[in-house]
């Protein structure tokens, strides 16, 4: 039997500016981010985005300090708080491997589960 691969997020210092990249690589074998970002013709990187926000507005977390960067499928962020991206990293997983709480957050955020 083979396991389809689950990429987490991670959380990265940066030896240049000391800033935290948080990073997601694209999901291959997610079938709802692949299902959205058919539907709403956006990438997985700001499907990504979309829902990370949604999650941190309900769970408090303040990120207007967070800058976003999604790069195709890949979801990048960049801070200058290791707790913050710590708590993003844990959201983005959270996501990925609950698909309870995926779906509690979808039906929170802007995009619609399916066509109308």
């Amino acid at each position: 039997m083979q396991l389809n691969p689950i990429y987490l997020c991670k959380i990265q210092k940066s030896d240049i500016n000391e800033n935290y990249t948080v990073w997601l690589p694209e999901q291959p074998d997610h079938d709802m981010a692949y299902a959205l970002v058919e539907l709403h013709n956006i990438n997985q990187g700001e499907l990504w985005e979309i829902l990370l926000k949604t999650a941190a507005h309900t769970s408090k977390l303040e990120i207007s300090e967070v800058y976003f960067q999604p790069e195709a499928d890949v979801f990048v962020a960049y801070t200058d708080n290791f707790l913050v991206g710590k708590r993003m990293e844990l959201i983005l997983n959270k996501l990925i491997l609950d698909s309870e709480y995926f779906n509690t957050i979808l039906l929170q955020s802007p995009l619609k589960p399916q066509a109308d």
